[in-house]
């Protein structure tokens, strides 16, 4: 470890030379520069666009350059002061973008996409004034994190990223929740419809950065209003017009490896995006579980130990192909292909103690796990814009496949007290395959009526999932050392799921501050498992979902949102597999067929604030659930336990939220958000099952320093508290640290990340049942500093480059002295 603690100080000191001679160069002349590109309404590049920089002290001093056939320009040897950009073109109206300020901080700007609109030289130029891009936005109780701005994002995954967002957290199991519940993924605006699995392997093998930014919608549009945890919308790099090309290398002290390349094109009505990427991972922990059984007359005790070590191999693909008909049709085509290559092992100890903490059972387990999960997918989307503003229709197909493999297999020895072997040992093997493919098409409408102040929204949606899952497990017959086949613990079995909806809402803009939304969907979910034995289990169900909201605003600096909506969580296939998980032979897993859907009226009131420097929210909400579906744990007589899937008590939640920022300068800003929920169930629930109230906190810390344009540094702080119906789930502190410098014009970018330099990753859980109690604890080695390069390449096809234009007005700012 001293090594690898030298060439990241060494590496670190070459940065700080580069830094430093850069700087020394740059205080000798003017060291601002300026890139950017040009469009048209139509998408097009504007070629012999003339761009002019104006410095605002002095209207004589400026400098002019025209951009080249892809619409690119570029504008160096810039003194430090405030300046105006304008740029002109014969046929369109001409562009202003005002107080762009270049300082030791920031000399380096980036325009992308500046748009032209039709028009001419006798209209008013438009005016934008350029506000620099935090790395955290809020409006309308709606949060932005913008990936590009965070030097977390080089290296890291889609999934790590999202650690990072203010009120997104993983919860025990590795899902993503907001505020406690399960947002809707998109992905450039539409809806990732993957499964839990093919979701998280998505997530865990799409490079971070290739994300521009995450936008967490807590006040969702119609089209996701009765998503229960609200939406995280992804939304992916495009590139500028031209080819250009970006290759990332990441390795970490931890085992992880990883290599993506990303290339972009872009013409006309045109934009491909293809990234390819692979990464590998490894991760180390142990644990330990301590359970007392309570019975009428005695107790005793079931005290388990693990350790164990997984290795994952994700390569992964997605090709985007955006094409512009005319100015009123578009159509995408996405691509995207992951693989999950998984190897894993862990070693446990299982302790039998009766009442006196005396040894009366014991044995060892070893458990080796190999698989691979494949998962293809395609999208096509097909959206129509109306001649009149407002009017929008978008077709969204898509179709997924996924294949898994997950094949154990276990021995375990018994031991005497003494932990010597008794001579008995067995072997068993779980084979699991499973295939599963979707379709979903989905329909969107949207109008605005011809009084300007009404639109509507309907839409249609079907969502179909279908799989099979073939289990079998074997035990090995002694003295034939020959495996045999268990039926009791085997299953076939196919699970069919469609969701069919459709939706209409209307919006009334009362006043230009204030509007008001109502809206409903209905949907019909049906659900059949052919099980093994030749019988069905169906459930078919309608469900009516309203939803509100009213919205004020006071100006810029005061909003106010009050909404209501019917929401629905459905059980996937996770928590309806009846097979029998032998993962734990003294706590067996298992779905519940019968499982019903979880339904919620929530009411939510949000009201933010936004000042010169900083923005502050502060949400409330009170929900009413019903029909939870929830994992139980049971003690059987035998004193082993079974965890399944049941449907429980209604029960009521409390929320309170807020996320806020403050920009102490240019150069630092701070972002907080914190989240409680409290759940408080029935009295059969808690009188019967033992049920206990108790809340869900989970909260973050940001902070970015950009003491210059070239360097970045971010840090990110979290920590968490989960309650479920029989106890609580808490982490400690996690901590993410990345310095990021960036070199030869910005192309070359290196990112030093630390990892839980501190605190490895814990979790710490009590389970209170009606006649146990549980205490576990787990530990991954999660420590680690992590390096990542990465280089762009720009103009790969080629465009011509123009140079300034002379005259005595570029003249004049090269001689001036002291601007």
């Amino acid at each position: 470890m001293t090594l690898l603690y030298r060439s990241f100080l060494l590496i670190f000191f070459i940065i700080m030379a580069f830094s430093l001679q850069a700087q020394e160069n740059g205080a000798a002349s003017a060291p601002g520069i300026i890139t950017g590109n040009i469009l048209d309404e139509k998408q097009k590049a504007v070629g012999d666009a003339t761009v002019e920089l104006q410095f605002l002290a002095d209207t004589l001093t400026k400098k002019t350059t025209i951009s080249d056939k892809n619409g690119n320009f570029t504008l160096s040897n810039i003194a430090f002061g405030w300046y105006r950009l304008r740029v002109t073109y014969v046929g369109l109206q001409p562009l202003i973008i005002d107080s762009l300020h270049f300082r030791t901080e920031r000399f380096d700007f980036n325009m992308n996409d500046l748009l032209m609109k039709q028009g001419g030289k006798d209209q008013l130029d438009e005016v934008v004034i350029y506000a620099e891009k935090p790395l955290i936005q809020s409006k309308d109780g709606n949060i932005t994190f913008n990936a590009g701005e965070s030097a977390l994002s080089a290296g890291a995954t889609a999934s790590e990223l999202l650690k990072s967002v203010p009120l997104v957290a993983n919860d025990p199991d590795g899902k993503v929740v907001v505020r406690g519940k399960e947002p809707k993924i998109l992905i450039d605006d539409k809806p990732v419809d993957l499964n839990a699995q093919q979701l998280q392997d998505f997530l865990e093998s799409m490079p971070g950065s290739m994300i521009e930014r995450i936008e967490v919608m807590t006040n969702p549009p119609p089209q996701y209003a009765n998503e229960q945890g609200g939406v995280i919308n992804i939304i992916t790099r495009k590139g500028k017009v031209g080819a250009s090309a970006r290759v990332t290398v990441t390795a970490g002290t931890n085992g992880e490896r990883n290599v993506s390349g990303n290339l972009n094109y872009r013409k006309k009505g045109l934009a491909i995006n293809l990234n390819l990427n692979a990464g590998a991972n490894r991760v180390n922990g142990y644990g330990y579980s301590n359970r007392e059984n309570i019975y009428k007359d005695s107790s005793n005790y079931f005290n388990s130990t693990n350790s164990y070590r997984n290795r994952n191999t994700r390569p992964g693909a997605r090709l985007s192909i955006d094409y512009d008909i005319d100015r009123y049709n578009i159509v995408n085509v996405l691509l995207l292909f992951n693989h999950n290559d998984f190897r894993n092992r862990s070693e446990n100890e299982y302790t039998n103690l009766n009442r006196n903490e005396e040894i009366y059972k014991l044995s060892n387990r070893y458990v080796e796990t190999e698989g691979q999960n494949v998962n293809p997918a395609m999208n096509l989307t097909y959206t129509h814009r109306g001649k009149k503003p407002g009017e929008t229709l978008r077709l969204i197909a898509g179709a997924n496949y996924s294949y898994n493999q997950n094949d154990r297999t276990f021995f375990q020895q018994f031991l005497k007290p003494d932990r010597s072997p008794t001579g008995i040992d067995s072997t068993q093997q779980q084979l699991n395959d499973s295939w599963n493919h979707g379709y979903s098409l989905r329909i969107n409408y949207d109008k605005l009526l011809d009084n300007k102040t009404t639109s509507i929204s309907a839409g249609v949606a079907t969502v179909t999932d279908v799989s099979h899952v073939v289990l079998n497990t074997q035990y090995m017959k002694k003295p034939e050392n020959e495996y045999v086949k268990s039926d009791l613990l085997s299953n076939d079995f196919g699970f069919n799921q469609a969701v069919h909806s459709g939706r209409l809402s209307m919006k009334q803009v009362i006043t230009e501050q204030m509007s008001v939304t109502a809206g409903i969907t209905a949907e019909v979910t049906d659900i059949q498992f052919d099980l093994k034995d030749k019988s069905q289990v169906k459930n078919d169900y309608t469900t009516w979902l309203p939803f509100a909201n009213f919205n004020k605003r006071w100006e810029e600096v005061l909003n106010l949102s009050i909404a209501y909506r019917k929401t629905i969580r459905r059980p996937g296939i996770a928590q309806l597999n009846p097979s029998i998980d032998y993962g734990d032979p003294n706590n067996l897993r298992y779905g519940n067929p019968e499982l019903a859907p979880t339904t919620a009226h929530n009411f939510d009131l949000v009201l933010g604030r936004n000042g010169d420097n900083y923005y502050t929210n502060l949400g409330v909400g009170y929900n009413i659930v019903q029909s939870i579906f929830s994992q139980i744990r049971n003690l059987q007589p035998d004193g082993k336990t079974e965890t399944t899937w049941q449907n429980i008590d209604d029960r009521h939640e409390y929320e309170v939220s807020t996320w806020s920022g403050y920009t102490v300068s240019k150069q630092f800003r701070m972002n907080f958000s914190a989240s409680y929920t409290y759940n408080k169930y029935s009295l059969y629930d808690k009188t019967k099952n033992k049920y206990r109230d108790g809340g869900t906190f989970t909260t973050s810390f940001n902070t970015n320093y950009s003491p210059k344009d070239v360097w970045n540094f971010n840090g990110n702080f979290t920590l968490n508290r989960f309650a479920n119906p029989q106890g609580t789930v808490r982490s400690n502190i996690r901590m993410n640290l990345a310095l990021q410098h960036k070199m030869f014009n910005k192309r070359l970018v290196l990112t030093l990340n630390a990892i839980d330099p501190i605190f490895q990753q814990k979790y710490t859980s009590y389970t209170f049942g009606p006649n146990y109690n549980i205490e576990s604890f787990s530990n991954a080695r999660t420590r680690s500093y992590r390096l990542t390069v990465s280089y762009a390449f720009t103009n790969l096809a080629g465009g011509n480059k123009k140079k300034p234009l002379p005259g005595k007005a570029t003249q004049a700012v090269q001689k001036k002295k002291g601007i």
